[in-house]
């Protein structure tokens, strides 16, 4: 089942679709550092996927 995030950021529409968590977390990692400068730990990553 895929899993899906949305960034939380106030303006920001970035949102992630993937087959697995782990790709989900790795690119939700990357844009949190590279687009707000941020560094997002996976169990906070992985409290807020959804599976879709």
């Amino acid at each position: 089942m895929p899993s899906q995030f949305e960034c939380f950021q106030d303006g920001c529409s970035f949102m992630v679709r993937a087959d697995t968590d782990d790709e989900v977390v790795h690119l939700v990692q990357e844009h949190a550092q590279y687009a707000h400068d941020l560094s997002i730990d996976a169990e906070t990553v992985e409290a807020e996927i959804e599976r879709t």
